[in-house]
């Protein structure tokens, strides 16, 4: 392999206009270099873009050297970090910040010493790339208990862990390996599911999408101003993107909670937003529950207002609900109202982002790897106007709750759905009359009505696809297999789509 090719390298001088050269050179010999004049600069570029070495002058006009290493360990503890300093101050800032920094590079240095530096700390490189790959394969043989739901969310977050150290480390052939290991995961959690969910929808298991606001929420809007953002299907390795930006500002306590079956936004947001499960929701509130295609969330804000009427919540509430980030940053005034105690904002941008692009070539180009979607995700925060609203809020005396309603994962397999003529889209589950399909690969639900869901005609059943596998239908399956092949959904049982991240942000 040669470590040297795709090597990003980020150079923060305030005097970068005079080592052009430098820069010059280092690009005739094949590393991406881009660089910044000052701290602030260098750090929002490290927040949008991927890299792997920093070149970070130690004395800067402005925020200085020393200040603008700690950020960068902020955003990302592992990228490679060499500081240039001037030769009488390299043992003060070795002392002070030599666990920080990996190599030194002493002013005037010459080309042949630059590469020098870069040389060595390829070589770390390839050693850290050697390590993780013996790292990786000694955890995954390991024995795991997944006797429960606890151990599943334990599981999970090993597999995510991984994953993010496979996507900066890994080779092609352990990547394939850990796709496969997604698969085998998803197959044996898609069986725990199947065996426990009718006692979960009873209350005995996880928190589960209709106690988030009450288990979760409630006790923080009893405290203090408490805001609740839902960015729509947000998996738990974007969280995993996002939230070294947010530890800049503030503190952070992630948990996880499973969504409702099917892992789809007309069931698990609005469960959310009523604080019941979707039967009792159309029990209680039949006005409020919608069986067509479109506009099935319609009423989440008279949901909502329902569930704080039975919570006893006390003080004033909002509710927002935006397309894009742009309509934050046109109510940012409104959003920031210290009267209120309780605002909601959910943002559609990131299933919206998923859905355009959907069973085209475009998603491949776009989004080929999970890497690349993870990144693609920090990108988008980085600049976004709710990353804008999050550090505003970090000024105030208020709790932040950051959260989704589900996720979603690259579908590979398809499976045949038969069943009439009114049978739902979606690709990951459907609902119906005389609905058939492989039950090896699908949970189907004769009975929906005992697994809390609600069906338009006594005759309707559900089919919620498992693991990686979508429907298709009898007639021309070749063209929808390869319609949407690789495409992203949700709705399904899947570690990703079904185990949701929720992180509750303090202040620092």
């Amino acid at each position: 392999m040669d470590y040297r090719s795709g090597m990003r390298i980020l150079w923060i001088d305030d005097e970068i206009d005079l080592l052009r050269p430098f820069v010059i050179g280092l690009r005739s010999k094949g590393y991406d270099v881009e660089t910044a004049t000052n701290g602030p600069d260098g750090l929002e570029m490290l927040r949008t873009g991927d890299f792997d070495l920093v070149l970070l002058d130690q004395i800067m006009s402005g925020m200085a050297g020393l200040d603008v290493l700690k950020r960068v360990k902020e955003i990302d503890s592992n990228i490679l970090v060499t500081m240039v300093t001037k030769s009488d101050e390299e043992a003060l800032v070795d002392d002070a910040y030599g666990e920080l920094v990996d190599d030194f590079l002493i002013k005037p240095f010459t080309p042949a010493q630059l590469l020098a530096v870069i040389k060595r700390l390829l070589e770390k490189r390839r050693l850290i790339i050697e390590r993780v790959g013996r790292q990786y394969t000694s955890a995954m043989a390991e024995s795991r208990k997944l006797s429960d739901w606890k151990d599943w969310v334990a599981f999970y977050r090993v597999l995510d862990h991984w994953q993010a150290m496979l996507n900066r480390y890994g080779d092609e052939g352990l990547l394939q390996v850990q796709e496969g290991r997604w698969r085998q995961s998803d197959e044996e959690f898609s069986r725990f599911v199947v065996d426990s969910y009718l006692g979960w929808v009873r209350g005995d298991g996880p928190l589960l999408s209709h106690r988030l606001l009450e288990d979760t929420v409630r006790p923080l809007w009893e405290e203090k101003q408490t805001y609740f953002i839902l960015l729509d299907a947000m998996r738990a390795d974007q969280w995993g993107a996002i939230a070294p930006l947010l530890r800049e500002y503030f503190d952070v306590a992630v948990s996880h909670y499973f969504s409702l079956l099917p892992t789809a936004t007309p069931y698990s947001r609005n469960a959310i937003f009523s604080g019941l499960l979707p039967l009792d929701i159309i029990r209680r509130y039949p006005r409020y529950w919608v069986f067509e295609e479109t506009g099935q969330n319609r009423f989440e804000k008279e949901l909502l207002t329902e569930l704080l009427s039975r919570l006893r919540f006390k003080g004033r509430s909002a509710f927002y609900k935006y397309p894009t980030g742009a309509d934050i940053e046109r109510e940012r005034g409104v959003l920031l109202d210290s009267e209120v105690r309780f605002t909601v904002i959910v943002l559609n941008l990131l299933d919206q982002l998923i859905h355009s692009i959907q069973g085209t070539r475009l998603l491949e180009e776009m989004i080929p790897d999970e890497a690349a979607l993870a990144s693609a995700t920090r990108a988008w925060f980085a600049s976004s106007f709710v990353f804008q609203l999050l550090k505003t809020l970090a000024r105030r005396d208020c709790r932040v709750v950051v959260t989704s309603d589900h996720g979603f994962l690259r579908v590979r397999r398809p499976v045949r759905i038969h069943g009439g003529r009114e049978m739902s889209a979606n690709l990951r589950y459907k609902h119906g009359a005389a609905l058939r399909a492989d039950e090896r690969k699908v949970l189907l639900l004769q009975d929906p009505e005992q697994f809390m869901l609600p069906v338009e005609h006594k005759s309707d059943r559900f089919a919620i696809a498992t693991s990686d596998y979508y429907f298709i239908y009898p007639t021309k399956p070749r063209e929808y297999e390869r319609t949407y092949k690789r495409s992203y959904q949700h709705g399904g049982i899947s570690l990703r789509e079904m185990v949701v991240p929720c992180a509750v942000l303090t202040p620092r």
